[in-house]
């Protein structure tokens, strides 16, 4: 099947949520869950009352945010640690990730965390999204990151499913 129409029929067979932008040929070897580079997950939030139609795709925080406490929390995360604490999957063995980048992005009333990482444990990307929004309002201080992943603070809940995005998904071009 010519690549245009084999990639206007995945469109038309996934629905309106999902879509094919580019396809690439590759070997039998390539694995979509374990060979990519990194993810990119959008945590959407708004800090105004959102409308019934919204509640399934954004996070409502009407309290006031400290957005300078949000973005040093946000700096915090980054890097090569254990995220067995920041996440719910307490029996796997190795819970180490890197996490690239996170950011928090531009806007008064509506805004998203995004971040990058090498991949994401269990709920690890809701819950440092909770842990950042928690530094915003006052909860819990950014600096005590440290003492949360090593265990010696309770967990963090992670924020609820609504609001998440897998945003882009990273391979190497071959």
């Amino acid at each position: 099947m010519p690549e245009l129409a084999f990639k206007r029929a995945l469109n038309a067979e996934l629905g309106r949520y999902v879509r094919i932008n580019r396809l690439r040929k590759t070997d039998d070897s390539f694995n979509p869950r374990y060979g990519c580079l990194s993810k990119i997950y959008r945590y959407y939030v708004s800090r105004k009352e959102i409308l019934p139609y919204r509640s399934d795709y954004c996070l409502s925080v009407p309290q006031k945010l400290d957005r300078a406490k949000m973005e040093k929390a946000a700096l915090l995360l980054v890097g090569k640690k254990n995220f067995r604490h920041l996440s719910s999957c307490s029996n796997r063995e190795n819970t180490t990730c890197d996490v690239l980048n996170c950011r928090i992005s531009k806007g008064k009333s509506d805004f998203f965390i995004e971040i990058e990482g090498s991949h994401f444990l269990y709920k690890m990307a809701r819950t440092a999204a909770a842990f950042i929004i928690s530094s915003g309002t006052g909860e819990i201080e950014p600096a005590a990151l440290g003492a949360v992943l090593e265990g010696r603070r309770n967990r963090i809940a992670p924020a609820p499913a609504c609001g998440l995005y897998l945003w882009r998904v990273k391979y190497l071009a071959r």
